[in-house]
């Protein structure tokens, strides 16, 4: 079997940052994530941080970054009561999280399932909460629980701030010894979610269905709503530039896509947002990556109104995008992250169907420079090994610039 050699004269932070620029490097950058499989062929065989993980992967040939978490901080006056209680008729009991804050108390009820991931607590932020079926009550609800909303996170401790500083000062020292990029604002860990969170919080906050419809009968709540999780993105953001550590800022937009927010819609309330925050990292001297892995063709218009440097998510099979409209209409102001399906394409197709679906996307997105395949929207703890070979095999065959077809 022929084993194909990578053309090399990059290291992984220089190579992702020219697609990012919308440039050929030296091979079509490979860049996976892994937020839920902490492997890579063997469930036994671990890594134990990110940093072992980066290491791992950099050995192979394919380019990974480093997430900076930035701290988010509860307000030291706000104080927390959760409780439980069990009703009859109720299958399953009931917690009951309060915060207290000086404009009045937030409460938010939720079942506890049997596949409830959080013990007797509730996450500010978690997907956990957004059936209606498991959530009696969301935290914010009526107009005068934005005013609470608006007390509940603060700035970072002296301390917090203290420790933060120190770890960035840690990554950036690997990140530069081993050329990885480093990003911040996709937080994920064990079902919590974080980060630069956008509109995905309404749906934590307020309930998916019901913020869709007040966008329609009472958008004035949205907004002030969406005023205030701002208020923490910018936040998140500031530390993470002020930081020195960070080259890419990333907006998770998960629930921001077209099949819930139609584009009338994402022009009032979603635009906007995003607008400001690309601008405000572009101030900074960062990039500004974008995810969203399903319902972007009637969006891609405005991800380039609104400034977004990198697309993460262009997913052919479950997130319909179609690959060559994405890179006519967007491939020469946006890098296009994606190209290949993770939890149909490498679980159920077939070798000969992967190997075309790899070609498909290389062929298509990768001529001219802007593009970082991946597989949408992550590598999954059973996603098969010998899938992700397959992948491997057919990218390391075609990768190098310039794209022969």
């Amino acid at each position: 079997m022929e084993v194909f050699q990578l053309r090399e004269e990059l290291n992984s932070r220089e190579r992702l940052l020219t697609a990012i620029n919308l440039d050929e490097p030296d091979h079509v950058p490979l860049c996976l994530k892994w937020w839920e499989r902490p492997f890579l062929v063997d469930e036994n065989d671990r890594w134990h941080s990110e940093l072992e993980r980066v290491l791992r992967l950099l050995k192979l040939g394919i380019d990974d970054t480093i997430t900076l978490k930035v701290p988010v901080s509860l307000n030291p006056e706000v104080k927390t009561k959760v409780s439980k209680i069990h009703p009859p008729g109720e299958r399953d009991a009931l917690i009951i999280k309060e915060y207290h804050t000086a404009k009045g108390v937030l409460k938010r009820i939720v079942r506890q399932t049997p596949d409830w991931p959080h013990g007797d607590d509730v996450p500010l932020f978690t997907d956990f909460v957004i059936p209606k079926a498991r959530s009696l009550k969301f935290l914010v609800e009526k107009e005068e629980d934005i005013d609470a909303l608006s007390c509940l996170l603060t700035e970072p401790s002296d301390k917090e701030l203290k420790i933060f500083f120190e770890k960035a000062n840690e990554v950036r020292s690997f990140a530069d010894k081993h050329g990885v990029l480093v990003e911040a604002g996709m937080a994920y860990e064990e079902g919590v979610e974080g980060g630069v969170v956008g509109a995905d919080a309404l749906h934590w906050l307020c309930g998916l269905e019901n913020t869709i419809r007040a966008a329609y009968t009472n958008p004035e709540f949205i907004q002030r709503v969406l005023d205030v999780i701002f208020e923490w993105d910018i936040r998140y953001i500031r530390l993470a530039i002020e930081s020195g550590a960070v080259d890419l800022i990333v907006h998770r937009g998960w629930y921001e896509n077209a099949d819930f927010w139609p584009p009338k819609l994402y022009r009032k309330f979603i635009l906007p947002y995003v607008k400001k925050l690309a601008d405000y990292v572009h101030r900074h001297g960062l990039k500004f990556c974008y995810i969203m892995s399903m319902g972007i063709m009637p969006l891609l218009d405005f991800f380039k109104e609104a400034g977004v440097d990198v697309l993460y998510g262009v997913d052919p099979v479950q997130g319909g995008a179609k690959l060559l409209q994405v890179k006519r209409e967007i491939g020469d102001r946006i890098c296009i992250w994606g190209g290949i399906n993770s939890s149909v394409t490498l679980k159920l197709w077939s070798r000969e169907e992967i190997e075309k679906a790899v070609v498909e996307a290389i062929e298509t997105l990768a001529p001219g420079g802007g593009f970082i395949l991946s597989a949408i929207d992550q590598i999954f703890p059973d996603t098969p090994w010998e899938s992700i070979k397959v992948m491997l095999d057919v990218w390391r065959r075609l990768a190098d610039y310039p794209i022969i077809r």
